[in-house]
């Protein structure tokens, strides 16, 4: 495909297509310059470098997923669907990529994952109306406080996807999800709450 008939955001979604699809270390700047057509020079015109490549792409990513956990948690019922609709898409992404591209993500980029988050406050705001709405509404205990909340729920998910902290114990992400994160989620809820994510968990949210 000729360069001019390309263009830089066509470049990057072949590019996190190819590392979701095959993972980070196999992916190669030679192979996006087969796959687009563009030259090696013009790759790093762009991009710097493979991280610098990876970057955009994961920046990418991350948008398109928060548009898209935005949209659940705004479409849901009430504040238990909210977490509970928002929780299963982010481990269901778990499973809609090649696992390589975590692992190596984790491994070898950890920092620029971070450098992301830090950078975009989105899904800590996604994660604070739905706490706030959920406490006005009875479903969350009044003392919950959303800031510590999302650390803590970022410390259990990160135990689970990068520490690997439960490896020994040969369980799969949704059941250790289902143990750890709706466990405390458990937690922050009033009665009604605890009935409404009984309800979920029993039907149409249940882990497989």
């Amino acid at each position: 495909m000729p360069v001019t008939e390309i263009s830089k955001d066509e470049i990057l979604e072949i590019a996190l297509h190819e590392f979701l699809k095959n993972g980070i270390q196999a992916f190669t700047i030679k192979q996006l310059t087969e796959l687009t057509g563009i030259s090696t020079k013009t790759v790093y015109k762009l991009f710097a470098d493979k991280t610098g490549l990876l970057r955009v792409c994961l920046n990418k990513h991350y948008q398109l997923l928060f548009d898209e956990l935005l949209k659940i948690s705004l479409n849901s019922k009430d504040a238990i669907e909210s977490f509970s609709k928002v929780m299963h898409r982010i481990v269901a992404l778990e499973f809609d990529v090649n696992p390589k591209f975590y692992a190596e993500l984790n491994k070898y980029y950890p920092k620029l994952q971070d450098e992301i988050f830090e950078a975009n406050d989105r899904m800590l705001s996604i994660f604070n109306d739905i706490l706030q709405r959920g406490i006005q509404n009875g479903l969350f205990r009044q003392e919950v406080d959303p800031n510590v909340s999302w650390i803590s729920f970022q410390r259990l998910y990160s135990g689970i996807t990068r520490e690997n902290v439960y490896g020994h114990l040969a369980l799969s992400a949704p059941v250790l999800v289902k143990s750890t994160v709706f466990v405390f989620l458990r937690g922050m809820c009033t009665p009604t709450g605890v009935q409404k994510l009984e309800q979920y968990e029993q039907s149409t949210f249940q882990f497989s």
